[in-house]
């Protein structure tokens, strides 16, 4: 593998970003890879021996997830063209069932960014009824207070 076929990336670097166009798709030689929905909720990782970005290469759509070095990172970059030869080499009953994977995958990342935006909502709907139900404990704890007071008094 020549140096202008390989990617090097260091932890934290951006492999790509959400919505930009696919250039490559990359094996990884050595390291892991995390994937994040444009909220950065994190989706899942691939590691030694796996390819990713291929989906937005074969799909010829911009990237649907951002793509992030766990750890120091080396893949083989396989430009979208060589990519499309091998994908036009392929059984017919292969890319099928590749294609239908891609989009079910796609499906499921923005179903797990929906339910992780309710949970999210409904948390902060619990953490406010919390919050107002300790402002009525304390106005009806202090209602009884002054009619303790009225009662001692009278």
């Amino acid at each position: 593998m020549n140096k202008k076929n390989a990617g090097i990336w260091n932890p934290g670097d951006v492999i790509y970003s959400y919505g930009s166009p696919p250039d490559y798709a990359y094996l990884i030689i050595t390291g892991r890879v995390e994937f994040y929905s444009k909220k950065n909720i994190l989706l899942g990782f691939a590691e030694k021996d796996e390819v990713f970005g291929e989906i937005s290469c074969y799909l010829n759509r911009n990237h649907s997830v951002n793509a992030i070095a766990k750890t120091n990172l080396v893949a083989k970059k396989i430009h979208k063209t060589s990519l499309s030869k091998i994908f036009k080499n392929t059984h017919p009953v292969i890319m099928g069932m590749l294609r239908s994977t891609y989009h079910r995958l796609a499906e499921s990342n923005d179903k797990n960014e929906d339910s992780i935006e309710e949970i999210e909502k409904f948390t902060l709907m619990y953490q406010s009824d919390i919050e107002a139900s300790k402002v009525i404990k304390n106005k009806i704890d202090t209602i009884k207070e002054k009619l303790d007071k009225n009662k001692n008094n009278n």
